[in-house]
């Protein structure tokens, strides 16, 4: 798939860079196109899914009609299944979002599964998303979210140091609650995940790794 056009949709700058840095040693021959408007994040914390899921179709449209994208990373955790349909439903290439692959994943893991999230209107689509994949899967979870703000916060002012800091305590927290598996329910903490994993015992899953798998089956269908 040399050549592939891939657009990413950006709802939060936090996003860019580990995508950006992923794909280039993943995906060396893809082009990446990231499209961000941050704006979206206000409507999220404002309750505006109207508002959101219009923003996120038109950066999609826009990537396809002006870039020529063969296929969209929606990376906003935030964004729910039955947007996510919409969203699918509307565009005219194939739609990724983000977190699906990696929840699936950690339902096959475990019935325990602790959420790591720092943006909080994630907290209940990434909780309503395990719950629902268990269920198409016949799995019954119990979903434990460990919500740490101030780590985006300091990751947004350029204080990445603190950020992993705040991020590694609630990990061990959720551990120590009992929880068999671990996600990370924003990618600007995947670089986090082999370290969690190795220092807490438990599977630890990023959506880098697992949302590439579901664009590369998307783009060869």
């Amino acid at each position: 798939m040399s050549g592939t056009n891939l657009a990413m949709i950006h709802a939060s700058p936090a996003a860019i860079a580990p995508l950006v840095n992923y794909y280039a040693r993943a995906e060396p021959g893809w082009t990446i196109l990231n499209l961000l408007d941050d704006g979206i994040m206000r409507q999220f914390r404002a309750g505006d899914e109207a508002a959101v899921e219009a923003g996120l179709l038109s950066l999609i449209d826009r990537a396809v009609t002006r870039y020529h994208a063969e296929a969209a990373l929606v990376t906003c955790s935030a964004t729910t299944l039955d947007m996510m349909r919409r969203l699918e439903l509307a565009s005219p290439v194939a739609v990724v979002k983000i977190d699906l692959p990696m929840a699936q994943a950690a339902v096959a893991a475990g019935r325990r599964i602790g959420a790591l999230v720092t943006f909080p209107p994630t907290v209940g689509p990434t909780t309503a998303l395990l719950e629902e994949v268990a269920r198409r899967a016949g799995r019954g979870v119990s979903v434990m979210a460990e919500l740490r703000a101030p780590a985006l916060d300091a990751l947004l002012a350029g204080d990445a140091a603190t950020h992993d800091a705040i991020l590694r305590e609630g990990a061990i927290a959720l551990r120590d609650a009992g929880a068999e598996a671990i996600v990370l329910a924003q990618v600007s903490m995947a670089h986090m995940r082999a370290a969690l994993e190795e220092e807490l015992g438990v599977p630890v899953f990023s959506s880098l790794e697992t949302s590439h798998q579901a664009l590369c089956e998307a783009l060869r269908q």
